[in-house]
């Protein structure tokens, strides 16, 4: 649909939003829908990290307004990830073009026009949390969701009845529950004023998760049954640390604490993990491909201690309230650092002038593979940290010095 034609529906739909509860009322009556509560979608066509770290404003929606029915809308491959998370009453997944590839115009007109019905009629308004999100925009429009709330980015703008300034500051949950209090005050409701202590969401893995991970540990006696789990690959090989120093950091582990460290791996990284178990020289034992991501928050549910890259993993981790240690390098910690209280995790990174860059595609260094601001990290920065945590000395009140551990 042509931007002006959307622009000129603006005013109308936000006239409707001051007869939500008119209309809602009229709902109930005539038996549209069960809920006693607005029905509230959240989109996030996006990566594991951004789709988890989207939870927690779903948490602090539902502590604003507990009758509320609060849908997802993220991609296939993570239908399976949201419906372990107890705070989403239901879950719709659709094949959204890839962030780095999106398809022509029409191409995506024609998957909206094939699933818009399985949207329409069902909610009163929509939360576009992914900053640029044309797609749900567009798909939003053809649902007919009234109120549409995002943040007046140049692609999203037009399709939203309400739309924030976005300024690239803050942690990104923070970012989030910034549109989710707009949504609710939409809707009548009032949000928590203090962001920071909000929860970080709940992730419950099945059964047949348990069992898993429960028969993984069981393969390798030495990691113990709480082990240590590194967790080196990330999807973007500008983010991953030194293969080498995997391998020294699981020697040292098991020098000092006899445990052997499991290694995961998802899809695409079967030769990481084994590069890393090689470069232990056999203390650390790889699970390359052999866990599902709700096998894997069973697993790290059971750790003493994740220790990962920036990257969707260790966000799970923090779900299931393991202890982390992220090593970041282009990406701001601040931005995208474990949300959980400070005694739970640890941030490694190195004080360059050119880091956090921000820049996963074109880094300023020109380095796309281990970068100064990865190679930077030391594995004795990262052993104290573990040592911090699994010997007790790891204490909450943190300076920001902190952040920068080195030889």
């Amino acid at each position: 649909m042509p931007g002006a034609a959307i622009r000129g529906r603006r005013t109308s739909n936000l006239r409707r939003q001051s007869g939500w509860r008119a209309s809602h009322q009229m709902q109930r009556m005539t038996g549209a829908h069960k809920k006693t509560g607005p029905r509230i979608l959240i989109a996030r066509p996006d990566h594991l990290g951004d789709v988890l770290l989207t939870v927690p404003a779903a948490a602090a929606l539902r502590a604003a307004i507990p009758a509320a029915h609060i849908s997802f809308l993220v991609t296939t491959a993570m239908g399976d990830v949201i419906r372990r998370c107890p705070e989403i009453d239901a879950t719709y997944t659709l094949p959204f073009p890839s962030l780095t590839a999106p398809p022509a115009p029409a191409q995506w007109t024609a998957i909206v026009n094939q699933h818009a019905d399985r949207l329409r009629g069902r909610f009163d308004l929509v939360i576009l949390s992914r900053p640029e999100d044309p797609w749900s925009g567009e798909l939003a429009i053809a649902a007919g969701i009234p109120m549409r709330v995002g943040y007046a980015t140049p692609g999203t703008e037009c399709f939203l009845t309400l739309a924030l300034p976005f300024k690239e500051e803050g942690h990104a949950v923070i970012q989030t529950l910034r549109l989710v209090a707009a949504a609710a005050g939409c809707l009548g409701a009032t949000m928590a004023d203090d962001g920071q202590t909000q929860s970080a969401g709940r992730f419950v893995p099945t059964a047949a998760d348990e069992a898993m991970a429960e028969a993984v540990i069981g393969e390798a006696p030495l990691a113990g049954s709480r082990p240590i789990v590194f967790q080196p690959g990330s999807g973007w090989l500008l983010k991953n640390w030194v293969t080498r120093r995997w391998g020294e950091l699981a020697i040292q582990i098991q020098r000092r604490w006899g445990l052997t460290p499991l290694v995961p791996g998802g899809p695409g990284e079967d030769a990481l993990v084994a590069a890393v178990v090689e470069a232990s020289a056999g203390c650390a034992y790889g699970l390359a491909g052999r866990l599902s991501v709700g096998a894997l928050a069973a697993l790290y549910r059971r750790a003493r201690m994740v220790i990962g890259i920036d990257s969707g993993p260790v966000h799970l981790a923090v779900m299931v309230g393991t202890p982390v240690i992220g090593l970041y390098g282009p990406l701001d910690p601040l931005k995208w650092g474990p949300w959980c209280a400070p005694q739970r995790q640890q941030v490694i990174r190195v004080p360059l002038s050119c880091s956090p860059c921000d820049c996963i595609f074109e880094p300023p260094c020109g380095i796309a593979v281990e970068p100064p601001c990865m190679t930077g990290i030391t594995t004795q920065a990262v052993m104290m940290a573990a040592e911090s945590f699994l010997e007790g000395r790891w204490v909450s009140e943190q300076s920001e010095a902190s952040l920068y551990l080195r030889d």
